[in-house]
């Protein structure tokens, strides 16, 4: 949405836009693949791969594979993630988020 009032250009953070998208995600309770999530982000696969790698070096996201289909893998939030991003979601608004 941003980039819709300044351009993409000026923000080129595919972590943070992978992170915001992750927890919009789980807030409505869904899913997202690799391909998907890297879409979201605006990045090629690979640099998206390669973020993804470090969010869960770092403890942030968690990774399984489809067992419906062996060519996917699922993204999503590590319950330590989650809460940082609640976290910081309500320092920003100044009031609890999901709650």
């Amino acid at each position: 949405m941003r980039s819709e009032f300044f351009g993409a250009e000026l923000f080129a953070d595919p972590a943070w836009d992978m992170l915001l998208e992750l927890y919009a995600l789980a807030c409505e309770t869904r899913r997202v693949s690799v391909s998907k999530l890297s879409l979201a982000a605006g990045v090629p696969t690979t640099t998206a791969l390669r973020w993804i790698e470090k969010l869960e070096a770092e403890g942030l996201v968690v990774r399984a594979n489809d067992p419906l289909d062996a060519r996917r893998v699922w993204v999503a939030l590590s319950n330590a993630g989650h809460s940082a991003m609640q976290a910081f979601v309500e320092e920003v608004t100044g009031r609890d988020a999901g709650r």
